[in-house]
Parts: C-alpha cells; sequence; structure tokens
C-alpha cells in the first residue's frame, strides 16, 4: 500500500460508512441541525477521519479531490479546539459534499492492496 500513513486505510473506511448510517434520513441542512443526536455522531466522525488522515503524507493527499481531504483535516482541527463556535452549515456541508469525495478514493485505494 506504500507509506505507512495508508495503514489506517480501512479505519477511514469505516468512518465514513458509519457517518453516512448517521445521516440516514438527513434530508436537508434544516434536519440536520435541528436534531443534536445526529449532528454530535458526524462531528465525531469528521473529528475521527480528519484525525485519521492526517496520517497520510502530505505528499499522497493530492488525490482527494477538491481539498477535501485538506478541509476535512482543517475542519478536524478547528472542531477540537472550538466546538462551542461551530457552524453546523459548514458541518453538513462537510459531511455530504466533501466526506463522499474522500470515501470515493478511500475504496478506490482499497481496490489497488
Amino acid at each position: 500500500m506504500g507509506s505507512k500513513g495508508w495503514d489506517y486505510l480501512d479505519h477511514m473506511i469505516m468512518t465514513c460508512q458509519e457517518m453516512e448510517i448517521c445521516l440516514d434520513g438527513i434530508q436537508t441542512v434544516e434536519n440536520f441541525i435541528s436534531d443534536i443526536k445526529t449532528r454530535r455522531a458526524v462531528v465525531m466522525c469528521l473529528l475521527d477521519l480528519g484525525e485519521l488522515l492526517k496520517s497520510i503524507p502530505a505528499t499522497e493527499r493530492d488525490i482527494f479531490p477538491e481539498n477535501s481531504c485538506k478541509n476535512i483535516i482543517g475542519f478536524r482541527d478547528r472542531a477540537a479546539h472550538g466546538y462551542h463556535t461551530m457552524d453546523f452549515t459548514i458541518v453538513y456541508a462537510l459531511a455530504v459534499k466533501l466526506a463522499p469525495m474522500v470515501y470515493a478514493v478511500l475504496i478506490e485505494k482499497q481496490s489497488d492492496v
């Protein structure tokens, strides 16, 4: 698989799948914002995913489209230190737009193993 950062590939994939399960039935950002359990669960998945993605060397992160990896890592850093100031519309966008992009790359990477 290459560099040591990819050792957590299965965990990254599982975290993306768990986030998808957490979002099941949530159709709009308003639904997301009003559902505290889903919000907290998705934030935890994004925190976990961001931490795991950090293990991939920066030189290998360019395989992720639209800075999706970089943005999730950046979210992890901001959320871990400023949860009380979090904008849940941004969390929702990360979860429904960028996380699926990351997931698709992770699945493709897994098939290369």
